[in-house]
C-alpha cells in the first residue's frame, strides 16, 4: 500500500512537471504564431494566410487552424476543415474573454474534434490563441501538436517508477528479513540458553559476535552461566568436604561409644579416657560447625558488621596475651611489637577472630624451641599487621591452596591440633568485608609471614611498645 501511493505521487508530480513545462512552451509558440499571422488575417488575403498557415505549421511540426470570432475555420494548413465550426471549450473561451487556452485529447476516445488529429497519434494537444488587430480581437488561432510523445516519456517512466519501486519493495523485504533474524537469531539463542539452564544444564554458553547490545548481552549471560556453574561447583565441593569433615569425628565418636558399651567389665580410668575422648571429638564437631556456619552466613551477606573505631594495638596486644600460656605451653616463644598507634573503623570481634587465628596457626605450626613474632606498624593510610614463625612452612606446590576451604597442608597433623581446614578461608572472608587484603610468603622448613593490610581512619599517632 505505501508503495503504490509513492509510485502515484511520484507520477503525478512528475507528470505535472512535464505537463506543465510543455503547456509554457506551446502557449509562447501558439501567442507567437497568432501574433504572426494577425496581418496577413487582417488583410482578408486567403491564400496568403493559408500559404502563411502551412509554413507556420510546417515549421513547428504542427497543424495551425485561423477561426473567425464565431469559430468558424477561416485557413487550415491541413485543408480539411476550411469553413467547418469548431465546437471546442479552448476556442469558445478564447473567443468570449480572449487570452489564451490549452486542451488534450485521446483520439481514440472518438469526439467531435477527431478531425484535428495529427498522422498516427492518439494523444493530441490543442492550444488557442486571440488574434488581435491593434486592441481589437478579430479571430482565434488554434496551434494542434502532436502530445503522444510526451504521454509516451509518462508511461516511460512510470514503468520504470514502478519497476525501481519493486526491486526497492523486494531489497526492502529482503533487508527486513535478514534484520530480522539478525535480532531474533541471537534473542532465540539467549532463550534456548536460558531453558537449558531451567533444565539443570549450567554448562551452557551461547554464542557472542560482535560488539552490539545483544553481543554484550551474550556476554553477560555467559559470565553468568559460568559463575552458576561454579558456585554449583564450589557448593557440591563444599558439602562433599563437609560431609567428610564431619564424618570422621562422628566415625571415631562411635568407636568410642562402642568401646564403652563392650568392654566388661570396663576400667574406671579407661572409661575417663574414652570420654575424654569423645568430649574432644564433640569440640571438633562444634567448632566445624561453627565455621561452616560462619563461612555461609558471610556468603549469604547474612553477616552484619558492628562497625566502630578498632585501636588496632590494644587488639593485638590482647590477642598475644591471650595466646601466650599456649605458647609458653609448647616452649615457644611469642613476641609482640606494637611499633604504631592504628585505627581502623571495623567489627572488633571479627578483627580480633582474624589475628587469633593467624597468632594461632603459628603457633601450633612452629616446632618446641621456636618464635613466633607479631608486630603492628602503620605503611600510608593502612594498618599492617604481620604475624612471622620459623616453623614447619608451606610447601610450594600448596601455596595456591591456602585459603581454600577445607585445606590442610599436612591433614594428619591439622587434625591432631584440632584444625577444621576452614580458619584460614574465613580470614580471608572477614578480612575482604573491611576491604583489606591479607598475603603471605613461607618456604618449607624456614618458617611463614601472613600479611594483614586493613585501611585506617583519622589521624594517627607513631610510637609504640614491645611485649
Amino acid at each position: 500500500m505505501a508503495f503504490t501511493i509513492v509510485d502515484l505521487s511520484l507520477m503525478q508530480l512528475i507528470g505535472e512537471y512535464l505537463l506543465g513545462q510543455k503547456v509554457r512552451e506551446e502557449e509562447r509558440l501558439t501567442d507567437d504564431i497568432a501574433t504572426r499571422v494577425a496581418t496577413t488575417y487582417a488583410g482578408h488575403d486567403a491564400e496568403a494566410l493559408y500559404g502563411l498557415a502551412r509554413a507556420l505549421a510546417a515549421e513547428n511540426d504542427g497543424r495551425v487552424l485561423v477561426t473567425d470570432m464565431w469559430g468558424v475555420v477561416q485557413s487550415d494548413s491541413d485543408g480539411r476543415l476550411n469553413g467547418t465550426s469548431l465546437a471546442l471549450r479552448e476556442i469558445a473561451d478564447v473567443l468570449s474573454q480572449g487570452g489564451s487556452s490549452y486542451g488534450y485529447y485521446n483520439v481514440e476516445s472518438g469526439g467531435g474534434w477527431f478531425a484535428l488529429s495529427l498522422g498516427n497519434s492518439s494523444v493530441t494537444g490543442v492550444h488557442v490563441s486571440a488574434i488581435q488587430s491593434g486592441r481589437e480581437q478579430i479571430g482565434a488561432l488554434a496551434f494542434v501538436s502532436n502530445a503522444q510523445e510526451l504521454y509516451g516519456s509518462l508511461s516511460h517512466i512510470q514503468r520504470q517508477i514502478f519497476t525501481w519501486l519493486v526491486l526497492v519493495a523486494i531489497a526492502v523485504l529482503l533487508a527486513s528479513l535478514f534484520l530480522s533474524r539478525a535480532f531474533t537469531k541471537p534473542i532465540g539463542e539467549l532463550n534456548q540458553g536460558i531453558l537449558r539452564m531451567t533444565k539443570g544444564d549450567l554448562h551452557t554458553r551461547v554464542r557472542v559476535k560482535g560488539n552490539n547490545e545483544f553481543a554484550q548481552l551474550g556476554r553477560a549471560f555467559n559470565q553468568m552461566s559460568a559463575q552458576l556453574e561454579q558456585l554449583n561447583t564450589t557448593r557440591n565441593a563444599f558439602v562433599s568436604d563437609a560431609s567428610h569433615e564431619l564424618k570422621t569425628p562422628l566415625r571415631t565418636v562411635k568407636i568410642l561409644v562402642q568401646t564403652l558399651l563392650y568392654q566388661d567389665p570396663m576400667d574406671p580410668d579407661m572409661a575417663r579416657e574414652l570420654l575424654g575422648d569423645i568430649d574432644r571429638e564433640v569440640d571438633r564437631m562444634n567448632l566445624l560447625v561453627s565455621d561452616l556456619l560462619s563461612l555461609v552466613r558471610i556468603n549469604s551477606g547474612a553477616m552484619k558488621l558492628n562497625l566502630a573505631e578498632v585501636p588496632m594495638a590494644d587488639l593485638v596486644g590482647d590477642t598475644v596475651r591471650r595466646l601466650r600460656p599456649m605458647a609458653e605451653g609448647r616452649q615457644i616463644s611469642l613476641r609482640c611489637d606494637l611499633w604504631d598507634e592504628v585505627t581502623v573503623v571495623g567489627d572488633s570481634t571479627k578483627l580480633q577472630q582474624v589475628v587469633y587465628n593467624l597468632v594461632d596457626n603459628a603457633v601450633k605450626y612452629t616446632p618446641a624451641g621456636g618464635a613466633v613474632r607479631v608486630e603492628l606498624s602503620r605503611s600510608g593510610k593502612k594498618a599492617v599487621v604481620t604475624v612471622t614463625d620459623n616453623g614447619i612452612g608451606i610447601p610450594q606446590k600448596d601455596v595456591p591452596h591456602v585459603f581454600e576451604r577445607f585445606y590442610r597442608v599436612d591433614k594428619a597433623r591439622s587434625r591432631e591440633t584440632g584444625g577444621t581446614g576452614l580458619g584460614l578461608a574465613i580470614v580471608k572472608e572477614m578480612v575482604q568485608l573491611h576491604d583489606g587484603s591479607i598475603t603471605f610468603t613461607s618456604e618449607e622448613n624456614v618458617g611463614t609471614v601472613f600479611t594483614l593490610e586493613l585501611p585506617i581512619s583519622g589521624p594517627q599517632e607513631k610510637g609504640g611498645a614491645a611485649q
